[in-house]
């Protein structure tokens, strides 16, 4: 399976590099621009590569994730200033003197989107937990990747540009096709940013109810920690009554088996029982492989559904059916918490009352538990006046009843010559011997005169039930639950503590674990992780701007972003799991570029002496192909991962599709939002500096 996920990115990196060069080839329509632009896409992957092995990193599905991304992100910069330099050359015939210009004018641009990039990966680095573990390696890729970028932009393409960039004297049918809908598209802009500009009050008043709509889609997406995949291969659980023999399970298991090859999606399964510290017979595992996803018509998300509800059929078992656990060692049931107290039996009783509750909720399944509070048991209750008067002690009877039921370790044997081990030689009973309980009462013991003494004449046994197995949790009797709910992970959450709050007393307790304690926790860190991203972007941005306004200004695309990245998972039914969480913190840094290009420009205009929104009308037009530009490979570069194509998809799919519809958002209302509110803003201060 992660050979898979491996290869399915590289061909995903292969088709997102040549989307990424269709882009600036119909942008630009000239061969030449394309191959400069294309060719910074291997040298900063390069860069990155190289980032990964001396960083200790592997090319694994995040750090593969990582390159895809920046496919389309390292050709932001390069477009950038390839576009100005293209500009500038259709004015100066000068081609070196062209890219000198150029690359001068965009410079302060370039390099203030990607330090704003930069700094929404810092805390993604040093997040700790799981989430710090799954993300660091993708992190450190992307922040040197696109400062690899950056390099290569205000070096290599400047260089590439004054020596091989030429604008065309002449041109063919397909150039002046497109050139006319680029100036159809450049006339109509002009036309929205005129009524922007006319009403400005009213764009801020629809933006602020296009953000406020944020809140509905979020209420209406689900939320877990990561999406189910398909990794072909799954766990089923069977436990029978305690107390059961190994031959019953065995029969159980049997069972389970057939109802498993009922399904022509699994191909192999391997059965053990006994597994674990405890050893308990009644206990039996199932390891299944299902044939690879190529070959079969259904997932295995799909298989799991139907075959939990056939194996709630099989007699004297209870049997679940999980996914792969994250963290080997550990149970795959999403939903897992555990019920801790102070008294075995009333964490018991709580236990079977919350499983009860549970149960009737819509939606959460069937829980296991590891609760284990009926065992039969037979408690020995020798009659010490008896065992005197038989000539016995009590040490010989104890001595009789552990030699024959359990045996006793009487000494040790090896081989000579052998392999250098020792074994133990166990002395005990027939096997077969104790058959029934009541077999124990017939063995006989010799007195000290030679006679023989039946046990049961001088001890007896009381059966009752007890503990097989003692959980502990933090110090306290716990009875620990398993399930994996149908619904979304963050709901099946709050049922649980909804229910726990109900019929808990003082001193009990119901603590997460598993994923749904990572869940708890990613939800505290993520919210940290986008507060210290905004204000790590604000200081970037404050110094590259020398203004505590404009950078305000900048990232008005932030919760525009937001907006289209949450809406997209809504519209296409995915999460909020961390994956996606990712994308949308990518979002901060990616749409920042937008804005600043606009922004920018502005400032330089100004500064040549126009007015504010003369300056507006002048540079907005002129940014508009580059904002086009890098959003489309960015969007187009994560395209074949958001079709959810290839091992892997379940993923990748929830950030690429995250960051694409953040993309699309952002850059559509930036183009209108970013002008008039700079207008609003700017004019205010000058009113005010008058």
């Amino acid at each position: 399976f992660i050979l898979e996920i491996v290869e399915s990115l590289k061909e995903h990196l292969i088709e997102g590099t040549a989307l990424a060069a269709l882009v600036v080839w119909f942008f630009l329509r000239s061969v030449r621009s394309t191959l400069i632009i294309s060719l910074a896409i291997p040298v900063s992957l390069m860069g990155a590569i190289a980032v990964i092995y001396f960083s200790g990193f592997t090319l694994n599905s995040l750090t593969l994730l990582a390159l895809l991304l920046l496919i389309g992100v390292v050709v932001d910069d390069a477009i950038v200033v390839l576009e100005n330099i293209h500009r500038h050359q259709q004015i100066d015939p000068d081609p070196v003197a062209a890219a000198i210009n150029g690359s001068r004018e965009v410079v302060f641009a370039v390099i203030a989107a990607t330090l704003s990039l930069v700094a929404i990966f810092a805390p993604v680095i040093f997040l700790s937990g799981v989430i710090g573990q799954f993300f660091r390696s993708f992190a450190v890729t992307v922040t040197f990747g696109v400062l690899v970028s950056l390099f290569v932009s205000l070096t290599l393409t400047p260089m590439l540009c004054a020596r091989y960039l030429r604008v065309a004297k002449r041109h063919g049918r397909l150039y002046h096709l497109f050139d006319r809908i680029f100036v159809s598209m450049d006339r109509g802009y002009r036309r929205v940013l005129d009524a922007a500009l006319g009403h400005r009050w009213l764009v801020v008043a629809l933006t602020l109810a296009t953000v406020a709509s944020t809140g509905a889609f979020l209420a209406g997406l689900g939320k877990t920690f990561v999406p189910d995949q398909d990794e072909g291969r799954f766990m089923v659980f069977v436990r029978t009554a305690l107390g059961s023999s190994i031959d019953y399970t065995d029969s159980r298991l049997r069972l389970v088996e057939q109802i498993l090859f009922g399904h022509k999606e699994i191909v192999t399964e391997f059965a053990a029982i006994g597994l674990g510290s405890a050893g308990q017979v009644n206990q039996g595992l199932v390891v299944v492989r299902m044939a690879p996803r190529e070959l079969r018509t259904r997932s295995q998300q799909e298989v799991l559904a139907e075959l939990r509800q056939e194996l709630q059929t099989v007699p004297g078992a209870r049997v679940f059916a999980v996914p792969y656990p994250i963290v080997s060692g550990q149970r795959g049931d999403p939903l897992q918490f555990v019920l801790a107290g102070d008294s075995v039996a009333e964490v018991g009783r709580l236990s079977r009352e919350l499983q009860g509750r549970l149960a009737s909720i819509p939606g959460l399944g069937r829980l296991d538990t590891d609760l284990q509070l009926d065992l039969p048991q037979m408690v020995f209750r020798p009659d010490r006046e008896r065992i005197a008067a038989a000539g016995l002690t009590s040490r010989d009877v104890a001595l009789a009843v552990n030699l024959l039921t359990g045996g006793v370790d009487v000494g040790r044997f090896n081989d000579d010559p052998g392999d250098g081990e020792r074994y133990d030689i166990r002395a005990k009973a027939k096997e077969g011997a104790f058959a029934q309980p009541a077999d124990v009462g017939g063995i006989f013991l010799r007195a000290r005169d030679g006679q023989l003494v039946r046990l049961d004449s001088v001890a007896r046994f009381d059966r009752r039930l007890g503990p097989a197995v003692i959980g502990r949790f933090d110090l306290k009797y716990s009875a620990t639950f398993f399930g994996t709910p149908a619904v979304p992970l963050g709901e099946a959450v709050e049922a649980v503590r909804a229910a726990a709050a109900e019929i808990l007393p003082a001193g009990y307790q119901v603590k997460l674990i598993g994923q749904a304690e990572e869940f708890q926790r990613t939800q505290q860190v993520m919210v940290f992780t986008f507060a210290l991203a905004l204000v790590l972007l604000y200081m970037v941005l404050a110094g590259q701007f020398n203004s505590f306004l404009q950078p305000a200004i900048i990232m008005l695309a932030q919760p525009l972003a937001i907006t289209g990245g949450v809406a997209a998972l809504w519209a296409t039914g995915q999460t909020l799991n961390i994956y996606s969480m990712i994308g949308l913190i990518l979002l901060i840094g990616l749409v920042a570029k937008n804005s600043i290009l606009l922004v920018d420009l502005t400032n330089q205009r100004r500064a040549q002496g126009m007015r504010i929104d003369e300056a507006l009308r002048d540079a907005c037009p002129i940014r508009l192909r580059p904002v086009l530009m890098t959003s489309a490979t960015i969007v187009l570069a994560l395209a074949p991962a958001a079709f959810g194509l290839g091992a892997g998809s379940e993923t990748n799919q929830p950030l690429s599709i995250a960051v694409i519809g953040g993309m699309i958002s952002s850059t559509l209302l930036t183009l209108v939002v970013v002008p008039a509110v700079y207008s609003l803003i700017e004019r205010r201060r000058e009113a005010g500096a008058s």
